[in-house]
């Protein structure tokens, strides 16, 4: 199952080089969606965070196994408890965790956040850059798509 999961991923990877707005007709809902992020954005492991969670889905299609840490941060109370049970009924809980946000800044020191994705909430691009680890890339929902930032 897990070799089956990493060559699902690697083809994710080479559709995604080949045509870059294919993260956004990934079809199959929000675990597609997870894996097509996750391959364009290069990242292997570490701390993802998934901001505007919402229910939890893509939060819990984040979980890439061993070496990833997944928190989601959502504003609203009532998406928050839907995202923790979702990401419960998965067995994930501990390994995807989800957490009130103020919705101004990200909760994290300087530097830690190996994968960003902004999805449903407006974070400056500022604050984003701010949290990414050195060599860490923010998804960013655009309109209908995404677009990658990396830092450096």
């Amino acid at each position: 199952m897990f070799e089956r999961r990493r060559l699902g991923t690697a083809l994710v990877c080479i559709l995604l080089a080949a045509l870059p707005s294919a993260v956004s007709a990934a079809p199959g809902g929000a675990r597609h969606r997870a894996e097509a992020l996750l391959g364009r954005s290069g990242v292997q492991g570490g701390l993802a965070v998934h901001v505007g969670c919402g229910g939890g889905r893509m939060t819990a299609g984040l979980y890439a196994g061993e070496g990833w840490c997944v928190q989601g941060l959502d504003r609203d109370p009532a998406d928050v408890r839907k995202a923790r049970s979702h990401v419960r009924s998965r067995g994930l809980y501990g390994d995807v965790t989800i957490r009130t946000w103020d919705g101004t800044r990200l909760p994290y020191a300087s530097g830690v956040v190996n994968l960003l994705v902004v999805d449903s909430a407006p974070v400056d691009e500022e604050e984003m850059m701010r949290v990414l680890a050195p060599g860490g890339a923010a998804c960013v929902r655009q309109n209908d798509g995404w677009t990658t930032k990396r830092k450096p």
